[in-house]
């Protein structure tokens, strides 16, 4: 007969089990989520950019993260990487769980990073703002565009002085770019176009606030407008190409694909360590 002991520690263990698996199940399951809302998102935006090349390689990098989240949770539910014998096996089973357990760690903590600074808002006003662009999509704006316009006509409507840098290249196959797209839709909503500057020969986020440097000094403080998802990342390419001061204005963003956007920019902020991505 076993003892109490030996009873007590068998309930921890069958307890101890149970809850790996509730948790690992769990965690799958978001997991094989994000990675099937990824690739559907991706996929389609592939078809309609200006920059599909750029997108599939964004696209590959995300898929490639999702597995290591997913061999994560599958080794939390299962132990997938304890199962081996062999001493050899076991040993690149515990270097993929090592490097699965990082990844997945990484993730976890750019996506919390992303999402805080996506909630901070400044309630300062300046003379300048700049609402950066986001690739057109079969030459029409996307959703996360127009609230972004929309945001920065907000702005510009509290504040009848200010002036506004519509920023953002990229053209599609008319040649018609982000900013004149951003452009034409501020003039529809009634903003005067002396009040808009156009910098449109950028093709990424670091351009953006290059170009933008023609037009105002590194000393002049702005508002920033862009998706809020984005605003992290932007703020720190802006502080990088010289600004002083950046006041944040984010702009609300489409919920279905917002976990995509969060891991785009995940991969983002990993490329700073390794380049395996262009920058946008």
């Amino acid at each position: 007969m076993k003892g109490k002991k030996g009873v007590l520690r068998e309930s921890k263990n069958m307890t101890t089990g149970t809850g790996r698996k509730i948790v690992g199940g769990v965690f799958t399951a978001l997991a094989l989520i994000l990675t099937g809302q990824v690739s559907f998102v991706m996929t389609r935006r592939i078809h309609k950019v200006a920059q599909p090349k750029v997108y599939r390689k964004n696209l590959f990098a995300e898929q490639m993260l999702s597995l290591m989240m997913i061999l994560t949770s599958l080794d939390i539910m299962l132990g997938i990487f304890s199962k081996f014998k062999n001493r050899f096996m076991k040993v690149v089973g515990w270097i993929f769980r090592i490097i699965a357990y990082f990844s997945s760690a990484v993730v976890l903590f750019f996506s919390g990073k992303i999402i805080i600074g996506s909630l901070i808002r400044h309630r300062k006003k300046a003379e300048y703002a700049i609402v950066l662009g986001m690739a057109l999509e079969g030459g029409r704006p996307s959703r996360d565009l127009i609230y972004r316009v929309d945001c920065a006509h907000k702005y510009m409507l509290d504040n009848p002085d200010a002036k506004l840098i519509v920023a953002g290249g990229n053209p599609d196959k008319n040649g018609i770019t982000e900013a004149q797209v951003m452009k034409k839709l501020l003039l529809k909503r009634g903003v005067a176009k002396e009040r808009i500057f156009l910098e449109d020969k950028s093709d990424s986020t670091k351009k953006n606030f290059n170009n933008s440097m023609e037009i105002i000094s590194p000393d002049t403080p702005f508002v920033l407008i862009t998706s809020n998802y984005h605003m992290n990342r932007a703020v720190k390419i802006a502080k990088k190409a010289g600004f002083h001061s950046v006041y944040r204005l984010p702009a609300r963003s489409e919920f279905f694909p917002y976990a995509t956007n969060v891991f785009w920019e995940v991969l983002h902020n990993i490329n700073e360590y390794t380049g395996i991505v262009k920058d946008e």
